[in-house]
């Protein structure tokens, strides 16, 4: 096997190829590791490839597992591995050894397949596009002047360019689904509680943050899906997968649903761009044809006041959480430790008070609650995923802004292309993007799906049909394994 028959294989084909013998671990590990090198210099997606995994995946790794031997590449933040960096791309965090092991990377191994390597994240996640201190700029592979987004931009930009199937991925406000939508592939927020977050905590961002993967097909997020959810002894609250597994239901025609669509943001400024909407009408079109009741609405709730509520929540928990890393730094965090925006919400979030924090929650309380009164006359929502295409990285905003800036003006910047994916974060409900469109200069674009809580197959199965009628497959990046 050569790179340019590797890049097509999703990680399904590439383990069926591996149980026939047909190509071995090794041989997989070297051609991902081959990739990684022919991408990574224009990508700068890979912080660190694991040099003992490319002969062999470790011993740890379940040689009975369905994907036995297919390499993937973690995100470096949420997947923790014992005894390996996790710097969350902070200086603050270099040289980290992570303790215990993530439950999703227990499950990963379990199911054979081989992780080598760390992708790219901003600085604790914190940002819309990926970029940081310790690791640079990522850039996106069908357009290295533009950005993969953020915040698992490293993971979106290596599988979008082919280096492997399937990579790792976290939502915490779009982190997942807006660098699958830039870099035109699959990205599932799954339902609150579905995959555990845990051991070493409850729950993430008091709730807004989940962990998955990007991949290139439908048929992998399911098969992805199937191994990673599911409760973990101890966790506060849980979702049960449907008892046959996701894969198995993929290809099951869904009945006749009721789709609302909007392509109106709820923050109105700036406004969704022409491309976008395109790409939302495209998916509506083959919904109406195959015999779907299609409607214009949206839910209603005060954007201004989730906004605020946001700011709090996402401040406070990063403000805990790299006060909780600091004891394992051995210092409290200083200016110079830290880029200047996530100084600037850390002291944000550092000053709220629990009555604060408590009072922003409930307003998520209120937009839940919005969104749950629609979903109890709707199916299925769909919007565009974006605000705009990806951005030019020369127009976007700084992570490490040189001059004075607030966390409120920090986090709209963050949030100025992510409207329409933050709100499942806030209440919960199973949401995915799928590569439906390009614009006319050849740039992807997602179209939203959103449903009801613990109806993550129903998404899968509605996204199957768009697979079907506007099929991505055979597109491929500027920058890709195989030249």
């Amino acid at each position: 096997m050569n790179l340019s028959e590797y890049r097509t294989c999703d990680a399904v084909a590439l383990a069926a190829l591996l149980k026939n013998g047909d190509v071995t671990p090794g041989e997989a590990a070297s051609l991902a590791a081959a990739g990684i090198e022919a991408v990574n210099p224009a990508l700068n997606g890979v912080i660190e490839v694991f040099a003992d995994r490319l002969a062999a995946p470790g011993k740890e790794v379940d040689r009975q597992g369905a994907f036995f031997g297919v390499p993937i590449l973690n995100k470096d933040l949420s997947f923790a591995e014992a005894g390996r960096r996790q710097e969350m791309g902070s200086v603050f965090a270099k040289g980290l050894l992570a303790k215990t092991d993530s439950t999703t990377v227990e499950r990963l191994r379990a199911a054979g397949l081989n992780i080598i390597g760390r992708t790219t994240t901003p600085e604790f996640g914190n940002a819309g596009l990926t970029e940081s201190a310790i690791a640079g700029v990522t850039r996106n592979p069908w357009d290295p002047a533009r950005t993969p987004g953020g915040s698992s931009g490293g993971s979106a930009a290596m599988v979008a360019a082919g280096a492997v199937p399937v990579a790792t991925a976290s939502d915490g406000g779009g982190s997942t689904r807006t660098p699958a939508s830039l870099c035109g592939l699959v990205g599932l927020k799954a339902t609150r509680g579905l995959i555990p977050v845990g051991p070493g905590r409850g729950e993430g961002g008091s709730g807004l943050t989940g962990p998955f993967a990007v991949t290139r097909s439908l048929r992998d997020c399911a098969a992805f899906l199937d191994i990673m959810s599911g409760p973990a002894p101890g966790d506060p609250y849980t979702v049960q997968p449907p008892a046959e597994g996701y894969g198995a239901t993929l290809n099951r025609e869904p009945a006749r649903l009721r789709i609302a669509y909007t392509e109106e943001n709820w923050a109105d400024e700036p406004a969704t761009h022409p491309e976008c909407r395109r790409a939302l009408r495209k998916a509506i079109k083959v919904f109406e044809d195959a015999g779907h009741e299609i409607e214009e609405a949206a839910p209603f709730f005060d954007w201004q006041a989730f906004f605020e509520a946001t700011i709090v929540v996402m401040c406070a928990n990063l403000a805990a959480g790299i006060d909780g890393l600091a004891a394992a730094v051995g210092h409290p965090p200083r200016p110079e430790d830290l880029q200047s925006s996530t100084w600037t919400c850390y002291r944000f979030g550092r000053d709220r008070s629990a009555r604060e924090l408590l009072t922003a929650l409930g307003q998520f309380n209120d937009v839940s609650r919005s969104f749950g009164d629609f979903f109890q006359r709707y199916d299925i929502l769909a919007t565009p995923t974006n605000v705009f295409p990806p951005p030019r990285l020369d127009e976007t905003y700084s992570c490490d802004p040189q001059t004075p800036i607030t966390a409120a003006d920090y986090q709209a910047n963050v949030y100025s292309n992510d409207h329409f994916v933050c709100l499942a974060n806030t209440t919960g409900q199973p949401s995915i993007t799928l590569p439906v469109h390009q614009t006319d200069d050849g740039l992807p674009l997602g179209v939203q799906l959103m449903a009801r809580q613990a109806e993550d197959a129903l998404l899968l199965r509605l996204g199957r049909v768009l697979e079907q009628a506007l099929p991505w497959a055979g597109r491929w990046p500027q920058v890709c394994v195989a030249g």
